[in-house]
């Protein structure tokens, strides 16, 4: 399908703004993950149209904007949690992250999606893989398979977390404590709690705050390993650190309200760029792999993470 430079220039981000907005409409819909699928399927509709260039350029600019904005959703939490509360969920995210790297080793997936599945699965969903992904330089399709996996389980979460909180007869608290410390996505805490009461909710999102948390570590750990210029931390994670603890100490909640969103929206036309220059087959050539692998590491974890909050509370 032929068009005119302009509009060639627009359409990478038109997938993600719609993305973003059916999200805040409907907020159980993820808008990474829209954004991402959107992406595709507008790919596959304009069948040559050549937006490599077009999206290049774009991804130059919303990518770093949105990570480095992302500093205002990943500040340190407020310290009136418990301290079990902040180790269970520290060690949750450990595990999780650890379990899944080992399973994506055992079946042979290339490194770059192992880091991917580990840290989407640990931190913060697709928002982490986004981040990572800046650093580590995946394939396209590696990436596009990530956001893909970490979703579909996630789902799987809120899906059968009602029915652990019934035959375990587990409180409120614990129910929080769970979806905010195991849960892939915000949205996905959020879609599960909500149904049990705005306090059971954010409270859950309150301890899934330690897990965005620890994203600046990741990064920071990360970029020093896996950058093009080995022990070198690129200028949009430095900002995103030094604005993570500025907005952590010293910006009122009000703004840090305001500007959040603007990284959801610069993450999402950037997973509608990527989406757009993704074939549908270069996605399956990835396989069944990842998917195995992301089930049985954040199985194994939950199960030990169901033991500790069992004896612990």
């Amino acid at each position: 399908m032929k068009m005119n430079a302009d509009i060639k220039k627009v359409i990478p981000a038109i997938p993600g703004v719609i993305a973003f907005f059916l999200s805040s409409l409907y907020p159980v819909f993820d808008p990474l993950f829209l954004a991402l699928l959107f992406g595709i399927v507008t790919g596959w509709i304009f069948k040559g149209g050549d937006f490599e260039e077009y999206t290049e350029k774009m991804l130059s600019v919303v990518l770093p904007a949105g990570i480095v904005l992302y500093g205002f959703k990943a500040k340190i939490p407020a310290s009136n949690l418990p301290v079990k509360v902040v180790a269970l969920t520290t060690f949750s995210a450990f595990m999780m992250g650890l379990f899944v790297y080992i399973f994506s080793k055992i079946i042979k997936i290339e490194e770059d999606l192992s880091l991917l599945l580990a840290c989407g699965t640990a931190i913060c969903g697709a928002s982490a893989i986004t981040i990572l992904s800046s650093i580590i330089k995946p394939k396209r399709e590696n990436f596009s398979a990530a956001i893909l996996v970490i979703t579909v389980v996630g789902l799987t979460g809120v899906i059968v977390y009602p029915a652990i909180l019934h035959i375990l007869k587990l409180s409120f608290k614990e129910y929080a404590l769970l979806c905010g410390a195991t849960l892939h996505q915000t949205g996905l805490v959020e879609s599960a709690t909500r149904p049990f009461g705005d306090v059971l909710a954010r409270e859950a999102l309150s301890i899934k705050s330690i897990r965005i948390a620890l994203i600046s570590v990741i990064a920071l750990i990360v970029s020093l390993f896996y950058s093009e210029k080995r022990f070198y931390v690129p200028w949009y994670i430095f900002s995103f650190l030094v604005v993570s603890m500025i907005s952590s100490f010293m910006v009122p909640s009000s703004i840090v309200r305001v500007v959040e969103p603007l990284s959801t929206l610069a993450f999402s036309i950037t997973l509608s760029c990527i989406g757009l220059c993704v074939s549908i087959s270069e996605v399956q050539k990835v396989g069944i792999k990842p998917l195995i692998a992301s089930y049985a590491g954040w199985l194994f974890a939950l199960i030990i993470f169901l033991l500790a909050l069992i004896s612990t509370f």
